[in-house]
């Protein structure tokens, strides 16, 4: 079977390319995690591959699906199916629709939308179809009903080549017992998580079925989906271009100078190559070590940015110190690499263990590869970043 993608890059790298073609995917959300809009994202993001699409709606208007779903965006068919209006008694407007009435003969209700779902996805001209149900806890935690529905729909996915994606809210599966029985029913079990730390929701990717260790940070923009990590810290020697760093490495930047210098926090906002991120910038002066101290609590990786003419390694290894001390993820960024005295990352990194990552930031030259670098350290101690 070939492999089809998923909106985030990194996910699909665990998932050795993606996901199978005509395999049932289950999407567990907790509540903190808005399952609708992660639910168009994926949609979206599979219409611009040109895949067909049929939405199953059986928790709210079929007009509320049509406005998130941009369906300008596809070469391919699509079409919701209402299963929700029969609950109001209202009149469906939908070609493909449930008429039996869930609360009034729930078995009826269960055997027309398989019936109706098989229909959608057998009359779509070309192969290639991402199928969505957007809400299962309709079935509440009734397992047989859920696998019996899966295994129905399951060989019609396999013909047509499509990825059954089931949208569960996590209304307290969080027992073994559980879990493990939905990895029994489906191929793929993806959660969303949502977690508080320092006042801010972390919402990150765990992959439950296949179990692997990859976790992965992300948020929803108007564009789609995109990795994210709250807050960044940027920090140094004086002098060493990190106002420059912060400014050209964002979208938008603000920073406060007095005579050239720096006097208070940079902050700047960064979209670029998939990774949004909240910087922060602290003065190089020692008496505003105040503020590395401060925002230490509550920041998940940094960049250390010196200038590659002279260093300065004892304030280095003291900056090295209390971020070791803190456990939090950090490298060095060697600025100013476009001047002919400039020693090289290798030299430096030779001299503090640490991973160091040329840079030029007037000219944006290797901040790219420095968001990358810092994002593989945060990624790879999950065991704290999540705990």
């Amino acid at each position: 079977m070939s492999k089809v993608k998923l909106p985030l890059e990194r996910l699909n790298e665990a998932l050795d390319g993606g996901v199978e073609e005509g395999s049932n995917v289950l999407i567990l959300a907790d509540l903190a995690v808005d399952k609708s809009k992660f639910a168009s994202a994926l949609v979206n993001y599979r219409l611009d591959e040109d895949d067909n699409l049929v939405y199953f709606v059986n928790n709210r208007m079929p007009q509320y699906i049509n406005e998130r779903i941009d369906s300008e965006r596809a070469d391919g068919e699509t079409a919701v199916i209402d299963g929700f209006s029969s609950t109001l008694n209202k009149e469906s407007e939908e070609r493909f629709k449930i008429d039996k009435d869930l609360k009034a003969d729930r078995s009826e209700y269960l055997q027309e939308s398989k019936e109706t779902t098989k229909e959608a996805l057998e009359e779509l001209e070309d192969w290639g179809t991402t199928y969505v149900m957007d809400s299962l806890d309709t079935f509440a935690g009734q397992w047989e009903e859920v696998e019996d529905f899966v295994d129905e729909i399951g060989p019609v996915a396999e013909d047509t080549l499509a990825v059954n994606y089931y949208f569960l809210p996590n209304l307290g599966f969080e027992e073994d017992d559980d879990i493990e029985r939905l990895k029994e029913i489906f191929d793929y079990v993806i959660h969303l998580k949502g977690l508080e730390r320092s006042g801010i929701v972390l919402k990150y990717i765990d992959i439950r079925k296949p179990d692997i260790e990859t976790k992965v940070p992300f948020d929803i923009t108007p564009e789609g989906l995109v990795m994210y990590v709250p807050k960044m810290l940027v920090t140094g020697p004086y002098d060493a271009g990190k106002s420059t760093t912060v400014q050209n490495m964002s979208e938008e930047a603000v920073s406060v100078d007095r005579l050239g210098t720096t006097v208070s926090l940079d902050h700047g906002q960064v979209e670029r190559n998939g990774l949004k991120a909240e910087l922060f910038g602290t003065p190089g002066q020692k008496r505003f070590d105040w503020a590395l101290d401060f925002l230490g609590r509550s920041i998940f990786g940094c960049f250390i940015v010196v200038d590659s003419r002279d260093p300065n390694y004892e304030r280095v290894r003291k900056l090295k110190e209390d971020l070791e001390a803190e456990e939090l993820p950090f490298i060095i960024l060697a600025n100013f690499q476009n001047k002919d005295d400039a020693l090289s990352p290798d030299e430096i990194q030779d001299e503090l263990s640490i991973k160091t990552v040329g840079i030029d930031a007037k000219h944006d030259e290797g901040l790219d590869q420095a968001l990358q670098s810092l994002m593989e350290e945060i990624l790879s101690r999950h065991s704290w970043y999540y705990t």
